[in-house]
Parts: structure tokens; sequence; C-alpha cells
């Protein structure tokens, strides 16, 4: 009776990895597809006699951008993200991605270039699994420590898929 009970154990005990890592994702996709951040121009300078107007921002300048990776059968996302200067504003831009679902998944950006998160600015939960979507970036933040784009789940306690940034 005892191998009987200890093998129902370890049977229930790989049940959930299976159900979390390969029937969940089946189920937990969704797709946004938003357009790109329309360029705003900078606000209106106090005006002295001598300034010459400055010319409004008119495009979306790449700062940065990189490729989503396949980490492991389970972990991967494909597509491209991109930090994009608009004005005086900035956003992360996921571009025509895909990437595996997971619960409770996070954007991070992060300082580290290995998939991990490191020291992060958290932007919140995943907006979509499919699609093209933006987060914007809190005004104050430099992005000279940014190394990476980190999408992680935070219920595993894992990364999901990353992207190195390159400066543009």
């Amino acid at each position: 009776m005892l191998p009987v009970v200890v093998g129902g154990l370890l049977l229930a005990g790989l049940a959930v990895p299976v159900t979390a890592f390969g029937i969940v994702p089946l189920f937990v996709r969704s797709t946004v597809h938003e357009a790109a951040p329309t360029p705003r121009p900078n606000p209106p300078a106090a005006i002295e006699p001598s300034a010459s107007p400055v010319a409004p921002a008119d495009s979306l300048a790449v700062l940065a951008s990189g490729s989503l990776r396949r980490i492991s059968p389970v972990h991967y996302g494909s597509g491209q993200v991109l930090i994009l200067a608009s004005g005086i504003d900035r956003y992360l831009r996921f571009e025509n991605v895909e990437i595996a679902g997971a619960p409770n998944m996070y954007v991070y950006l992060s300082d580290r270039s290995d998939g991990q998160p490191g020291a992060f600015v958290d932007l919140g939960p995943l907006r979509a699994t499919n699609g093209s979507f933006n987060y914007p970036l809190p005004a104050g933040l430099e992005l000279t420590n940014v190394r990476s784009v980190v999408v992680w789940c935070r219920a595993f306690t894992v990364t999901v898929t990353f992207a190195v940034l390159a400066a543009a």
C-alpha cells in the first residue's frame, strides 16, 4: 500500500508543474494592437525677446532597441522592444511580439543584460502576450543604466523573456 501512496504523491507533485507550465500558458493569452505614440510638442518656454522659437517634435526618435529571446521551450518571446522619444515623452514599445503565457507577468527595465531583473524599474503588468503596445516611461527615469527589458513572472519568480537593449 505504501508504494501506491508514494507513487500517487509523486504523480500529484509532477502534475502541478506540468499544469502550470504546459497547460495554463495555452489559456493565458491575450492580444493588443496599439498604435505607436504620437509626437507631442515640447511645452512652450517663456519667450524672451532674443529667444528663437523651438521647432516642435514631429516624429518619433528611437533611443534604443532589442529583440525578445527564447530562453527555453516554455519561456520565450519574439518581436522587438523599442525605447522611443516623442517630444518630451518617452515610451517603451513592444512591437509585433509573441510572448509565452504565464500568470502574473510584469515588465521591468533592468540594469543587467543576462535576463535577470537586477536593479529594475517596474513598468507594471504585461498588457498582452501578443501584439504591439506602449508603456509610458517615468519623466525622471535615467536611461543610462538601463541594459534590458525583462518580462518577469512573479508567480514563479522566473524570467519569461528578455531583450538586451542597444542604443540606436
